[in-house]
């Protein structure tokens, strides 16, 4: 024993279970701030969706206001989770679901970005001038990405581990009404910039799911320790 080592003062045995509830108190609240920005942009985006398809541009607002809540989370998830790296060192399933938090927070933060963009592009086209279709397909498209986001993001909170595939059966129905929106946009007259927005628009959608498909991964390797790689 050291010298240093001998000034430390001995842990008692009743201190060890309270550090411990402690620190997963604190992983915890992380986690809970991730599930909480996610659940708040899936609850956003439907309202969003409707704002801009009724060309209402209040969206733009409360798009950014989302945004802006979201990306708070996110600063503070990524110091918190640095923190607890540093100073809890957590091994096993306990670092899994951390790591697993680090990598998603990227997600959360793209699928905010993602809602925000859905949003402004009423800037850039009246959707009510739209075929009543287009319309139609719009918002089925907007309504089954919403699903995966929220399914994802609910496996990840119930740590359901075999929810994966399920998820992303879901998330290729969504990649399926976003080619076939395309190729009705292709048939369509009028400016080459409404068909470019109704483009970006079919991929904003498509992308939110991805980052839904993207909780539901991280929760089987967070239940598991198993990286399962889903088809391109």
């Amino acid at each position: 024993m050291t010298g240093d080592d001998a000034q430390l003062p001995p842990l008692h045995e009743d201190e060890r279970p309270a550090a411990r509830s402690e620190y997963r108190a604190w992983l915890d609240e992380v986690d809970d701030e991730l599930v909480g920005g996610a659940f708040v942009i899936a609850e956003a985006m439907p309202r969003i969706c409707r704002a801009f398809l009724a060309g209402d541009t209040i969206a733009v607002g409360d798009a950014r206001s989302v945004v802006s809540d979201v990306q708070g989370r996110c600063r503070y998830i990524d110091d918190q989770a640095f923190l607890l790296l540093a100073r809890e060192a957590p091994v096993s399933g306990d670092l899994r679901r951390l790591m697993s938090i680090v990598r998603l927070v990227s997600d959360l933060d793209r699928a905010g970005v993602l809602l925000r963009h859905v949003a402004e592009a009423v800037d850039r086209l009246d959707p009510r001038s739209l075929p009543e279709d287009v319309q139609a397909r719009l918002s089925e498209l907007a309504g089954r990405s919403v699903d995966v986001f929220r399914r994802g993001v609910d496996a990840w909170r119930t740590r359901d581990g075999l929810a994966m595939h399920e998820v992303d059966r879901a998330d290729g129905d969504v990649d399926q009404l976003a080619t076939g929106l395309l190729l009705r946009v292709r048939s369509l007259e009028g400016a080459a910039s409404d068909a470019m927005t109704l483009g970006l628009l079919a991929r904003y959608f498509e992308r939110l799911a991805d980052h839904g498909v993207a909780f539901a991964q991280h929760s089987t390797f967070a239940v598991t320790g198993t990286r399962v790689e889903l088809p391109s």
